[in-house]
């Protein structure tokens, strides 16, 4: 038997004379890339504004408005190739643009019923404010708000159809971004990818559940996939924050049977209260018709924010679709052929 310091030399020469290199060890607190923090900031802002609840018109009009802006971005910082990014997930990003592109053509359609909605509204109260039509003007009158009963029922069926596709959407868009050390390193298109696609499932699926006069379904969103001991995104953490405070107060509404949206329950209230004056007459009191005259305005105001916003919210689709169909090719073998610039 060997002695015991004659077995340390045996060992010890078995050993490499040059040990091997310590992984790296991450830094804590992690890097923050420049996108974490413009997306962040955003969001805290989103979500802390005192003077527009995510009940108003207002905030949907901010979600919008941030989706373009993340859309923008990614598009602006687009590598020509996808860098750090699975074939997959760009193939089901494609996908999913698609569908939210559907959704954007959809609330066109919805916002065309509310315009409908406040021009019924007028034409009832044109009907009923002089109180000189005798029993014609009050059914003329009726068949206005049978209008916009008619209005009721079918935004609503068409907005739960949409909501479930939403839903689906979010279930597969997982939050799984990578963290880069810096902008343009490998993984820095993933996370500007990830955020594009969470605010804009973020705005689609708030304006879904808000342009419904009986929402059905909870709001839908993104679904947080960070793995146990890694190092998440602070606008993740703010995204999920956002969605959470969003769903509370949707899901109050929804549970009391009124609209989500403020300016929606204040014109459903407004029809609600003309029509209760034709119990007593084909005529309306002065106070009444001012007020539903204000919520008409109010809504064709809303629904002219809600065109513009959706329409540039549907161009940067476009465009990032564009981007990822490209990568999607280019991942292939397939050459582009690219048009000159007239």
């Amino acid at each position: 038997m060997k002695k015991p310091s004659a077995l340390l030399r045996s060992f010890s020469s078995r050993l490499p004379t040059r040990l091997a290199q310590s992984p790296a060890v991450a830094p804590w607190p992690p890097v923050r890339t420049a996108y974490d923090r413009w997306l962040a900031a955003e969001l805290d802002e989103l979500r802390a504004d005192p003077l527009a609840p995510c009940t108003s018109a207002a905030w949907l009009g901010r979600a919008l408005g941030l989706a373009v802006a993340a859309q923008r971005r990614l598009v602006s910082s687009a590598p020509e190739t996808a860098t750090g990014i699975d074939q997959k997930t760009v193939d089901q990003c494609v996908e999913d643009t698609a569908e939210l592109l559907d959704a954007c053509a959809g609330f066109r359609d919805r916002l065309d019923m509310l315009r409908t909605y406040a021009t019924a509204m007028r034409v009832a109260l044109h009907w009923l404010e002089d109180g000189n039509g005798g029993e014609a003007a009050g059914r003329r009158a009726a068949a206005a708000f049978a209008e916009c009963e008619a209005v009721e029922r079918r935004c609503g069926a068409e907005l739960a159809k949409c909501g479930s596709s939403l839903r689906k959407l979010g279930e597969r868009a997982l939050l799984h971004a990578k963290h880069p050390a810096a902008a343009g390193a490998p993984g820095a298109h993933d996370e500007a990818l990830s955020g594009a696609r969470a605010l804009a499932l973020l705005a689609v699926g708030a304006m879904g559940a808000a342009l419904a006069f009986r929402p059905r379904r909870a709001v839908s969103g993104v679904a947080s996939h960070a793995g146990a001991g890694k190092a998440v995104a602070q606008w993740e953490c703010a995204l999920q924050e956002v969605q959470r405070h969003v769903r509370e107060e949707y899901d109050r509404r929804r549970k009391d049977a009124v609209p989500c949206m403020a300016e929606l329950d204040a014109a459903m209230a407004a029809v609600r209260a003309v029509r209760g004056t034709l119990a007593g007459g084909p005529r309306c009191e002065e106070t009444v018709a001012a007020a539903a005259r204000r919520r008409c305005h109010e809504l064709d105001e809303t629904v002219a924010l809600f065109e513009d916003k959706v329409d540039e919210l549907r161009r940067e689709l476009i465009a990032v679709r564009m981007v990822l169909m490209e990568w999607a090719q280019r991942a292939r073998g397939h050459e582009l052929l690219r048009l000159p610039r007239i």
